[in-house]
């Protein structure tokens, strides 16, 4: 809520339908007004707050007359309460203080002078800046020049007391490294109400950007002309450490405000704070069909009232909400409220925290911290450095909280710091506020710190992906169960679908088992047995497993290594710098290009994606120079054997090699008495092409045979017909099909004794008259 601007008038004028000006009418009435319409239709619009239109106003004011006091104070309050960007608004307001005059009158156009207010806030932008000398100066000036009955008197004498805990705590700064995370998610518009995924992967925020092609301009604030709030989510790319572009969840309407409050473990569950019932409220969006859809306002028994409800945080095991609201019998301000579910799965009523989280003052942005027992929160009393400051408590055993510790300097600063959330082990946190080193009027930094490190906490992180690279199934789950726990009660625990991933709080020096279901009500189709070590501080354990779509499982995800040598065929020597290609015959995709090593070696990562039941079916190329191109063929289906080697010997390129006996190809075979090419030989003879089409140089002679039987020139003439045929079709799937040539041989080039010409009967086997008719690809020249 918004604090009315500090005039000292007696009563306020009618409200005279401001909100029914549009930004043209008030242009148009700077331009043509009198300076007294002018200065009146300022202090209007001041005391309801519509800083957009007293903005444009008082700039036609300073352009009338740019040394009043009175015209510079409006302009550096207006800049400092809307935006809380005390760096503009400082030399407005250093020149207001010049002359004050403790009877101002802000409906006078006669009244050059400030009002003793300007002190205050001159000195809240000290404050801001670290100048906190020169901050408790003006506001001790203040206290003493302005009228005792002033609210702001109260709130000056606060200060002086944040500016003291301020100098203890710049004194004595944490080891903190604070950064703005940049104009990737940061911009001109305020960005704000950071939520971190507890691994640090996903960054979900509220920004007032424009939407793309002005769809938003219509639904803009008019008090400060903002667009509509939108919650946007980010990526981080660890590889660089960098987020990357933020896309707008699609459940965001251009015309109504949703701001981001929480977000659960797995991401599938997004709680958002919106105002259209007018007083503010907690909705809840769940993840369906790929995203968050159909807000709905948070239904829990006396959760949302008609008082204002800001913000929650629900633990990540689903069993406790904290909650702000300043319903009546709060300690003051805003407080921080706890609700608890019951074993019957309603929820307790509401039960503040008490005095020692809440004050008289505010308390907001509550986060809970992965060991459900961390709090996080915002609070702006006297313990703050300035405005709102984040703190730490933790509840023991008995449900009380421990004294609540400044996060201190600089993870603090004097002006508002707020919605702090951090990952699972606390080393890395994010917040919202106002720096120097801003683009806007807010934006999120991240802290690195030791101050928030989570001990003695193990964090389970498994994963399942699936064998082809689509999203996850949503009805995906598991169930985690601790073997040695006093409480041996199962868990059911989901993935967030975007990456597979299930988180879940365990106990170190446990044993647990896991087991992955396609379903919360099917069998368990895959489980194993971990251990979480027996140790002081933070760890992670981590399980992985693949869902195999084809045959609709889930197995475990293994490592699997690949390596390969080449070698001379001949000699056995080992064969470096040897071009290597993998590719993938479904997808007709190259895998990889690889070269081998000084030993004759390669590594492969083709399997990094493999897992137990994968069926693999790749043809790797090889080739060198002066050596026989070869493409190899591997086929296989990957077990609980993760090392594979694979060994490749190349045949050097010489006048006589017969490229059947390298490639050891089947027997080329014909019908009888027939000569076309049947499905079977296509096959042999296609090996043929792949090697041609690889080796560019070689010209072969394809040489046909027959064994014995038939007369020598039958024999001759259909071996040339079975020659010709076999070398055209070759000739067909090359370049150059001269590098082809084709004879006949008949029986002319027996390989054994087995004749039987005239009367001579051959005693040969099959098997041996078999050998007789073959094909030959013979190297004639390369």
């Amino acid at each position: 809520m918004r604090s009315s601007v500090i005039i000292l008038v007696t009563a306020l004028l009618p409200f005279l339908g401001i909100c029914q000006y549009t930004e043209f009418d008030v242009r148009q009435k700077a331009r043509t007004a009198s300076e007294d319409d002018l200065v009146k239709d300022n202090s209007r619009m001041l005391q309801e707050n519509y800083f957009f239109f007293a903005e444009i106003v008082v700039d036609k004011l300073l352009q009338i007359n740019s040394q009043s006091a009175n015209y510079n104070y409006r302009k550096g309050y207006i800049l400092l309460d809307s935006r809380q960007d005390w760096i503009s608004a400082l030399p407005y307001l250093e020149k207001a203080v010049t002359d004050i005059d403790k009877n101002f009158d802000a409906y006078s156009s006669s009244e050059k002078s400030a009002p003793t207010d300007a002190l205050y806030h001159l000195a809240r932008c000290y404050h801001y800046d670290l100048k906190l000398d020169k901050a408790k100066e003006l506001y001790t000036r203040f206290i003493t020049e302005s009228n005792a009955k002033s609210e702001l008197v109260e709130k000056a004498n606060l200060r002086l007391t944040q500016c003291d805990i301020a100098k203890q705590l710049i004194s004595a700064p944490r080891s903190a490294k604070i950064k703005n995370i940049g104009n990737t998610i940061n911009t001109v518009y305020p960005e704000y109400s950071p939520v971190v995924s507890f691994d640090g992967s996903a960054l979900y925020f509220t920004s007032r950007r424009q939407w793309e092609d002005n769809l938003t301009d219509d639904f803009r604030d008019p008090l400060l002309n903002q667009f509509p709030e939108d919650i946007y989510v980010s990526y981080k790319d660890f590889d660089t450490d960098k987020w990357l572009e933020p896309t707008r969840l699609q459940m965001c309407e251009g015309q109504l405000n949703e701001a981001t409050v929480s977000v659960s473990a797995d991401e599938r569950l997004i709680y958002t704070y919106e105002d259209r019932t007018g007083n503010g409220d907690i909705y809840f969006a769940g993840f369906r069909l790929n995203n968050f859809r159909d807000l709905t306002i948070v239904p829990y028994s006396k959760f949302n009232t008609p008082y204002w409800e800001t913000h929650c945080s629900v633990t990540p095991d689903g069993q406790q909400i904290y909650f702000v609201s300043d319903r009546p019998g709060g300690l003051g301000g805003r407080d921080i409220y706890r609700m608890v579910k019951l074993p019957n799965g309603y929820w307790s009523i509401p039960i503040n925290l008490g005095p020692t989280i809440n004050t008289p003052f505010d308390e907001d942005s509550p986060f809970i911290a992965l060991d459900n027992k961390t709090l996080y929160y915002s609070s702006n009393g006297p313990k703050s450095m300035g405005e709102f400051d984040i703190f730490v408590s933790v509840r023991d055993e008995e449900d009380k909280w421990s004294e609540p510790i400044n996060l201190g300097y600089p993870i603090n600063s004097p002006g508002d710091d707020v919605f702090y959330t951090t990952t699972a082990d606390g080393s890395k946190g994010y917040l919202t506020s106002f720096r120097r080193d801003g683009f806007g009027e807010k934006d999120i930094y991240e802290i690195e710190n030791d101050v928030t490190k989570q001990n003695d906490l193990a964090i389970l992180k498994a994963r399942v992906r699936t064998s082809d690279g689509s999203p996850l199934p949503e009805r995906i789950c598991a169930v985690v169960k601790c073997t040695n726990c006093d409480n041996v009660e199962s868990k059911l625990i989901l993935p967030r679908v975007r990456d597979g991933i299930f988180l879940d709080q365990l106990q170190p020096c446990r044993e647990y088992t896991i087991s992955f279901k396609l379903d919360s009500v099917s069998e368990s189709v895959y489980s194993t047995t971990f251990r979480t070590e027996c140790k002081h501080g933070y760890q992670e354990v981590y399980v992985e497993a693949v869902l195999d779509i084809e045959r609709n499982t889930i197995v475990q995800d293994l490592d699997y290594t690949l390596d390969g040598m080449v070698t001379d065929k001949a000699t056995g020597a080992k064969i470096q710098s040897s071009s290597v290609q993998i590719k993938d015959v479904k997808s007709d995709k190259t895998i990889e290009n690889l070269t081998t090593t000084e030993l004759g070696t390669f590594i492969s990562n083709g399997l990094k994606d493999g897992f137990p039941g994968k069926k693999i079916h790749w043809e790797i190329t090889i080739s060198k120079e002066d050596y026989i191109t070869q493409t190899f063929e591997w086929k296989t289906e990957l077990d609980t054997v993760t090392a594979l080697h694979l060994n490749y010997a190349l045949e050097k390129v010489n006048v006589g090699i017969d490229l059947a006996k390298t490639l050891q190809l089947n027997p080329i075979y014909f019908d009888l008495d027939k000569w076309n090419i049947r499905p079977d030989a296509k096959i042999e003879l296609d090996k043929i092409v792949k090697v041609l089409n690889d080796n560019p140089t070689i010209s072969i002679e394809l040489g046909s045979h027959t064994d014995c039987r038939s007369s020598a020139s039958y024999n001759l003439t259909l071996s040339e017909k079975r020659a010709k045929a076999s070398a055209n079709y070759i000739k067909a799937k090359i370049s150059n099909p001269q590098r082809v040539s084709a004879k006949g041989y008949g029986e002319t080039m027996l390989v054994n004794d087995c004749a039987c010409e005239g009367k001579v009967k051959s005693t040969c086997s099959e098997a041996e008259h078999q050998a007789n008719r073959r094909t030959e690809f013979k190297i004639v020249n390369f």
